[in-house]
């Protein structure tokens, strides 16, 4: 069988997506504002700020996440 160029592409979707380990080694409320940077670096609220920014921006970009207990 002859292949041809067309055949051998590939098409890869690739969707950003974040995730955090809720109640894990922070309390919800400290995972949401980024309090205690020192047991782990994160910012639910500067992650949501950031991906609503540029959902806006192009609204044909993609986006997960994980822990719903923040919506």
């Amino acid at each position: 069988m002859n292949r041809t160029t067309q055949d051998r592409h590939v098409t890869v979707h690739m969707i950003p997506h974040t995730h955090d380990d809720v109640g894990w080694l922070k309390t919800v409320d400290e995972y949401f504002t980024g309090a205690e940077a020192g047991s782990a670096h994160a910012s639910v609220k500067f992650v949501l700020d950031s991906i609503l920014d540029q959902l806006q921006f192009d609204p044909k970009r993609k986006f997960t996440y994980v822990e719903m207990k923040y919506f």
